[in-house]
């Protein structure tokens, strides 16, 4: 049974947050959920055994976060769960870039470079919490679901001089935009504009707060990113999105 856009109050069992561990859609969820005090289970899912999941819940699409609802219904998508919370402080435009541009341009340049790189560490990352099993059958057919993510994502290593200068034209316009603004993207508050920001770009500015913190450790960086990360590092956008982390990032649940 699908969401069908009403926040409701039948809480006839524990939310639950479907995630994969690293991905910043769903660190997105995840705060929206912290943020607005609402209690809930995480359970973190390996890549694969994901799409099984949602398939068995009945969700019309296989993509994550997934919130099971206490009536049952589904909300799928970050922006649907940050809807379903009532979060206050959207702006529409700048979020459908971050979401629809930005956000998978950061993924696909990211995982060009991890997934080439053997001692990386990835695999441990996108496995990190996940059960047992899952994780054991992962590390059995890393080879080839290697290969299904480069192909999934187009996170081929060639491309990645142009994916390069793709995200830094993401980071002048995000410059542009918050110098126009100030500390918060909408108003003189913290709202969803400016939660979304943070945790969609959260992968470039490597923020030391809970959860993003322990979900990304372990990770080496190959020296086909290393520099471009460590210059980003010093940009209006990335040590913003680090003080919005400082400032309102506090985890409310643990994961299963």
């Amino acid at each position: 049974m699908q969401y069908d856009g009403r926040m409701t109050g039948n809480q006839n069992r524990r939310l639950l947050l479907l995630t994969l561990p690293p991905s910043h859609y769903c660190e997105r969820a995840r705060w929206a959920l912290d943020r607005q005090g609402i209690v809930y289970d995480e359970e973190r899912l390996a890549p694969g055994a994901h799409m099984l999941r949602t398939k068995r819940l009945g969700a019309s699409a296989t993509s994550l976060p997934l919130l099971l609802l206490g009536d049952g219904s589904i909300c799928q998508g970050s922006d649907r769960i940050l809807d379903w919370t009532g979060l206050p402080g959207g702006d529409p435009e700048i979020e459908q870039r971050l979401e629809h541009t930005t956000a998978p341009l950061i993924r696909q340049c990211l995982y060009a470079g991890l997934l080439a790189a053997p001692r990386s560490g990835i695999r441990d990352v996108l496995l990190r919490g996940t059960s047992a099993p899952q994780a054991a059958i992962v590390r059995l057919i890393w080879p080839l679901l290697r290969r299904t993510m480069v192909t999934g994502m187009n996170a081929r290593p060639h491309l990645l001089p142009e994916l390069i200068a793709r995200v830094e034209r993401e980071l002048d316009w995000l410059d542009l935009v918050l110098a126009e603004r100030g500390n918060h993207l909408v108003g003189q508050e913290f709202g969803r504009a400016d939660l979304t920001t943070a945790s969609l770009l959260a992968p470039l500015a490597l923020p030391q707060m809970e959860p993003v913190k322990s979900v990304s450790a372990g990770i080496e960086w190959p020296s086909s990113l290393a520099p471009f990360l460590a210059s980003w590092a010093e940009r209006p956008t990335l040590k913003w999105v680090r003080n919005i982390y400082a400032s309102y990032r506090v985890p409310l649940s643990n994961a299963l």
